[in-house]
């Protein structure tokens, strides 16, 4: 066998390798990343936006991990005193690029977990419902994964601040998405959702909505009295009008790649057209930490 080949091989055959979060633990206690001002979150995978100052983060991302058994009985590191998992506050777990097929049942007994993360792990479809018991859940992010639709009882779980299923494969937007009357952060971009239910207009805290790059060809007109606060995108989605309500509200509004002629429009409502955030929104240098910057392409 050519040596290029039996590289090749090796390679394929070492990134299907299972991981699971046990053998990693059996190294010793993980160590918690400590939200602090101005301090630098050590992967580019993990977004920062959510973090407080004060706030814990497990950093599991990037491990090739296929299991998360154990994870409600891990030991932790938290600024050198080791402590069980369920002790720590206002908990971020984020274990995106991994390869999980499913999460263990045990998570939902950690009901100190604010923001979980599971982005990019493409193989998981399923999630779950005993997560509902996490009281002190807040917000879910399951972009680049492979869900046929927003499980269910999601829609019953309204302490939800933020949501997130953009790049899966969803059909439909069920009108009980209008029961997540907390939600300030709504992302379904790049699915293929043909029709937008009129329960979204009982979404009135959104803070950001994002439905591009879905088949949606209208928005119902009773969503226009939502007063988003800073941004709607619609792009690249089929739509040539917008709901007038639209025209006093605060944030602005994406329609690249619509079929809407903005000269039509009425001059409130073209004066929201635009694809930058208002001022306001959350700039980088108001975050806590920062978010590490990916290398360059052709950089060390």
């Amino acid at each position: 066998m050519k040596p290029i080949v039996f590289m090749f091989l090796l390679s394929a055959a070492c990134s299907l390798q299972a991981v699971m979060l046990s053998e990693v633990a059996a190294k010793g206690p993980l160590k918690l990343f400590v939200a602090v001002k101005g301090a630098e979150m050590p992967s580019d995978h993990d977004q920062t936006n959510n973090l407080k100052e004060g706030d814990r983060a497990l950093l599991l991302s990037g491990m090739g991990l296929t299991d998360l058994t154990g994870i409600s009985t891990l030991a932790v590191v938290d600024e050198g005193n080791q402590i069980p998992i369920s002790r720590v506050k206002n908990l971020h777990l984020f274990v995106n690029q991994n390869d999980l097929t499913a999460l263990p049942e045990e998570l939902s007994r950690l009901d100190n977990i604010t923001f979980m993360y599971f982005e990019h792990n493409k193989r998981l479809r399923s999630i779950p419902e005993s997560i509902i018991e996490m009281d002190a859940l807040e917000g879910m992010y399951f972009t680049h994964c492979d869900f046929p639709a927003i499980p269910p009882f999601v829609f019953g779980m309204t302490r939800l601040k933020k949501l997130q299923f953009s790049q899966n494969h969803l059909t439909e937007l069920p009108a009980a998405i209008g029961n997540l009357t907390e939600l300030r952060h709504f992302n379904v971009a790049d699915n293929q959702i043909s029709s937008i239910p009129e329960s979204m207009s009982s979404l009135t805290r959104l803070r950001v909505c994002d439905l591009s790059d879905n088949p949606f060809t209208s928005l119902p007109e009773a969503f226009g009295k939502v007063q988003i606060v800073n941004q709607l995108r619609v792009k690249n989605c089929p739509v040539t009008s917008l709901p007038s309500g639209f025209s006093t509200m605060r944030a602005t509004i994406d329609i690249t790649g619509t079929k809407i002629d903005e000269n039509k429009l009425p001059p409130e409502l073209r004066a929201r057209i635009n694809t930058e955030k208002p001022p306001g929104s959350k700039e980088p240098e108001k975050m806590i930490v920062k978010k590490k910057e990916k290398p360059q392409k052709g950089g060390r």
